[in-house]
């Protein structure tokens, strides 16, 4: 007897870390999946960890609109989307070119509000749908040689803030998740392995932990979330001069001999 798929879900940055483990849960769940991201070969290399009869797999540049448009024509408007795609770019304000910083900000903010918006006329309709969009805890708190990144993600818990309380009529419910050190590899495709090193192991979460809170809250109808307690004890005191100066040494580059 077939286990019967009773909802789907698109999950965008699905071939590691926190999309990954998001797709596994969901997996468990008995969800169809949509699963994308820019990595074809990594996204490939996970399909033996999925049902391939109820699981998609889609290679997409989410840096460019037109394939941001794309999807909503190949994949039809899921039970649940779940907005992770994301890399980070570190380094000092004004040394980045116009496109570098042009194709971050659309993957982490605009390409971001039009992959949703392209698929809320049809959750309107059929008024039911789930989204959550994974921003960061940089957006609540400064990120020096982060401030693109961080402002990106800013202005996406803006925006998801924003429609949690506009699409409450439509039943249609939305989720800002805000995780802080997540042990992902994005951190040192990104060229800052040093945090690995430099990070109290007390701060680290892993994906599995940032997942599972995400869509336990996601499923609670709450407008945001950040993952682990030591986060969440946190919040109050981002933003101090002390709390960003703490930040700041613990990020900071190190030389070693």
């Amino acid at each position: 007897m077939t286990t019967k798929i009773q909802k789907t879900a698109l999950i965008t940055g699905a071939s590691s870390g926190i999309g990954l483990a998001y797709a596994l849960e969901l997996a468990n769940k008995n969800f169809r999946l949509s699963l994308l991201s820019l990595d074809k070969t990594r996204l490939l290399d996970q399909q033996h960890l999925f049902d391939k009869e109820h699981t998609q797999f889609l290679s997409k540049d989410l840096r460019n609109p037109n394939a941001v448009l794309e999807i909503s024509k190949e994949v039809p408007a899921p039970d649940l989307i779940v907005a992770n795609a994301g890399v980070t770019l570190h380094g000092r304000a004004g040394s980045f070119d116009i496109d570098k910083k042009a194709d971050l900000y659309y993957l982490l903010c605009g390409g971001v509000i039009d992959l949703i918006e392209s698929y809320l006329p049809e959750m309107r309709e059929r008024r039911s749908g789930r989204i959550v969009i994974v921003s960061s805890i940089g957006a609540l708190t400064p990120m020096p040689k982060s401030s693109i990144y961080s402002s990106a993600k800013a202005g996406i818990f803006a925006y998801g803030r924003s429609i949690h309380e506009e699409l409450k009529k439509d039943n249609i419910d939305v989720t800002v998740s805000l995780p802080g050190y997540v042990r992902t590899g994005a951190h040192k495709r990104a060229g800052l392995d040093h945090l690995e090193r430099q990070i109290p192991s007390w701060m680290w979460i892993t994906a599995e932990q940032a997942v599972r809170e995400t869509e336990r809250a996601s499923l609670a109808k709450k407008a945001s979330i950040i993952p682990g307690r030591v986060y969440r004890f946190a919040r109050p005191f981002l933003g101090l001069n002390i709390a960003t100066r703490l930040w700041g040494a613990l990020n900071r580059r190190r030389i070693t001999n």
